[in-house]
């Protein structure tokens, strides 16, 4: 096991790997960046065999993106600007779509969902974001999975208090379906997986945590 996070005492990211398979003892972390406020909104995956991490740089409001040198992430490399276009990179979720990295988030200056994914298995170069929803206040709280061969979003609407999701029409999620509502009576905190061959969503509605059971779409 292996934790990416922030260090609130110097807005650092941090990445820290267990010893052992149990997560009985841990190494020492490893500062991944520590130029400016870096490391919120973190999501931490394997990409091709390396742990990397996507975030949200508060100080200028950028996406990022970071893969370590060597697979247990004791060494990292430069990170990628991913996405500058406004304050983005809020509530982020990495996940291999199709091969290559590629991560969900919401852009608090448009009020978007927005996903974007590399253009190579590594993550060094990335492709033009596109915006799975629009409709009013969208994107929080967002989880990306890959579900029936293409990628998949589930996310929080403020507008509506709902939970919503979204599915790609290609496997590599240049164009997506219209966004359907899962529950109309809340949805923070997302999680999504596909279970038993079908997305489900863990996530927040009201006090309650909630489990929604949907079709492959």
């Amino acid at each position: 096991p292996a934790i990416a996070y922030t260090d609130v005492t110097n807005a650092d990211l941090k990445y820290v790997r267990a010893d052992d398979e149990n997560g009985s003892a841990w190494e020492t972390p490893v500062v991944v960046e520590s130029i400016g406020a870096v490391g919120w909104c973190i999501s931490l995956e394997v990409v091709n065999g390396r742990p990397a991490i996507s975030y949200c740089d508060t100080t200028s409001g950028d996406l990022h993106y970071v893969r370590a040198n060597e697979d247990n992430g004791d060494f990292w490399g430069n990170p990628v600007t991913v996405d500058r276009t406004g304050y983005v990179g809020w509530d982020t979720s990495l996940a291999v779509v199709n091969g290559n990295p590629a991560i969900s988030y919401y852009d608090y200056t448009e009020l978007d969902l927005k996903y974007v994914r590399a253009l190579d298995p590594d993550g060094d170069e990335w492709g033009e974001p596109v915006i799975p929803d629009s409709a009013g206040n969208v994107g929080c709280y967002t989880s990306l999975a890959v579900v029936d061969g293409n990628p998949a979003i589930s996310y929080f609407s403020w507008d509506a208090n709902s939970l919503k999701y979204v599915w790609a029409i290609d496997a590599n999620g240049d164009n997506w379906f219209t966004p359907v509502t899962v529950d109309s009576e809340g949805g923070e905190h997302t999680s999504l997986a596909v279970v038993n061959g079908n997305p489900v969503i863990s996530y927040k509605a009201g006090k309650a945590l909630k489990f929604a059971i949907g079709t492959r779409q």
